[in-house]
């Protein structure tokens, strides 16, 4: 049976993110620190919220972008419909909002069961044929416009609602991790890479840009790259916490087989 023994990784997540990757981490042998590199704030648009909220009849789809979409509307959605809308559909990005949706009480019609993006969103049939079909896109501040112009051009009818923004943690020097003792940092966002670099190089200016990264895409391992990091990112299959520890199981049994007497 794969083990993580001995290897410590550094989870960058939000703290409420972070609990099962770290128990999915641990349960297999291998030592969590946690370092949030990203806190999760509500916007202050609450009476723009409960508008959207009150009237989510009159819509055909909502699409939620993250876990932390949901996490930051759900009450507003059972004060307002403790009988769903029945005409209403609900699509996530992927299994992590879709388990947010279920904890929350929340039904999940549908999410893509690869690429949990806005291109993953965009190939799933419930969003083929939606001219003129409403759909409001729960979301963060920011981020990129993709999915929503493209949902545009195939005729919908388009709402974004921001709820949350991201921002630098307020992080005291005590709470500074020993980056010598770490094996793998794992990075899930480009905003959490940025803060990661700003809370740690003050530190340890000679070791954070030697360190084994985890992120979950291409575009993030580019950016990693572009912002000095030396080795070449691990890259999960996706943001969910099964694949993440999946890639950790990888690179463990790779390095394993490298570092093995048996073979040299």
């Amino acid at each position: 049976m794969a083990s993580l023994h001995g290897l410590c990784t550094l989870i960058t997540r939000p703290a409420h993110q972070a609990q099962d990757l770290a128990m999915h981490t641990q349960s297999s042998g291998g030592r969590v620190i946690y370092f949030p590199t990203l806190e999760i704030i509500g916007t202050k648009n609450i009476r723009k919220i409960i508008l959207k909220m009150k009237k989510l009849n009159q819509y055909d789809l909502v699409i939620f972008i993250s876990p932390n979409a949901v996490f930051k509307t759900a009450k507003y959605f059972q004060a307002f419909w403790p009988a769903w809308p029945r005409n209403l559909k609900i699509i996530a990005t992927g299994p992590g909002t879709a388990l947010s949706l279920k904890k929350h009480k929340l039904p999940c019609d549908n999410y893509p069961e690869k690429n949990f993006n806005g291109i993953g969103l965009l190939k799933l049939k419930a969003l083929q044929n939606i001219k003129q079909k409403k759909i409001l896109i729960i979301k963060g501040e920011g981020g990129r416009q993709y999915l929503a112009k493209s949902l545009k051009a195939r005729g919908a009818q388009i709402d974004n609602l921001s709820v949350y923004k991201r921002q630098l943690p307020t992080v005291n020097k005590i709470d500074i991790p020993n980056l010598e003792i770490i094996d793998v940092i794992i990075c899930t966002s480009h905003s959490g890479l940025k803060n990661l670099i700003s809370l740690l190089y003050p530190h340890w200016q000679d070791i954070l840009f030697q360190k084994q990264l985890l992120v979950i895409s291409a575009r993030l391992a580019h950016s990693a790259k572009k912002l000095g990091f030396v080795k070449p990112p691990l890259i999960s299959d996706n943001a969910s916490h099964a694949a993440i520890v999946q890639t950790l199981f990888s690179w463990r049994e790779q390095s394993l087989w490298n570092h093995s007497p048996h073979f040299h």
